[in-house]
């Protein structure tokens, strides 16, 4: 019988043991299994990352997953400080805002754009009210598999593209709100691509040996190196997709 297993940011959604997801009403339909997140895991490996950037969140092995500190811990994580660059919270004010963001309705449906916007934005920029009406634009975070199936033959990464797409919705959201949007990041794709993948590894390797592994750059070159290699896809294109800045990892003349 096929395993899935419960989603720790969205009560519709499960994940399958290679971190994608489906909804729970498929799984069920299916016949699927459905057994607690945690059972992912050996209880010694049940330990959450503290977030790079925000010390009330935290990271949930193996996926990656970010979620309040509050949750990890109801999910029975230890947490550990290994990746915080900070040893004091910002302020509460963003603290309360991340939290109130990431118990609405509309981020249990939607965990990734939610995490996505609660480490990319902050209360100076966004209030509450519009970060949840900026979520519930956004369709459900649902893989269908029809649409995997579809995406895979067009040699196009839908997490890649799912980035994209929050990223792009999130410079309408911003512009039609009246704040700046910053201007498009250059592409790399006049470098040699065997080049560039050889940068983007030293780049990846660099953070990863330095403790900052799990910050939004290093997910990203990592994220853009794998559809690289397991989809096909172009690196300079899947940096393009992901908005990630690769002229960073080229070196002034």
């Amino acid at each position: 019988m096929t395993t899935v297993y419960t989603h720790p940011a969205s009560r519709r959604d499960v994940l399958l043991s290679s971190g994608e997801t489906m909804s729970r009403a498929d799984a069920e339909a299916l016949g699927y299994e459905i057994a607690a997140y945690t059972d992912l895991l050996k209880p010694a490996e049940r330990i959450a990352t503290r977030h790079s950037d925000h010390l009330d969140l935290a990271v949930l092995p193996p996926f990656g997953l970010t979620v309040t500190e509050t949750t990890a811990k109801t999910l029975g994580f230890a947490i550990t400080k290994d990746g915080a660059k900070r040893t004091a919270l910002r302020s509460d004010s963003s603290a309360a805002w991340r939290t109130a963001i990431f118990t609405s309705p509309e981020a249990k449906d939607r965990p990734a754009a939610t995490a996505e916007l609660v480490t990319s934005r902050g209360p100076e920029s966004l209030s509450v009210d519009q970060a949840i009406a900026f979520l519930r634009g956004l369709p459900t975070e649902t893989t269908d598999t029809d649409t995997v199936e579809e995406t895979t033959m067009t040699n196009d990464d839908p997490r890649a593209a799912r980035l994209a797409e929050i990223r792009s919705t999130m410079n309408a959201f911003n512009k039609n709100n009246g704040y700046k949007v910053k201007a498009p990041r250059a592409d790399a794709s006049a470098v040699e691509p065997a080049k560039l993948k050889r940068l983007a590894e030293i780049r990846y390797s660099t953070l990863y040996t330095n403790g900052k592994g799990m910050t939004q750059e290093a997910k990203q070159i990592k994220l853009a190196l794998d559809t690289h290699e397991n989809v096909g896809t172009p690196l300079a294109q899947a940096f393009a997709q992901l908005g990630f800045d690769a002229s960073k990892l080229i070196p002034n003349p």
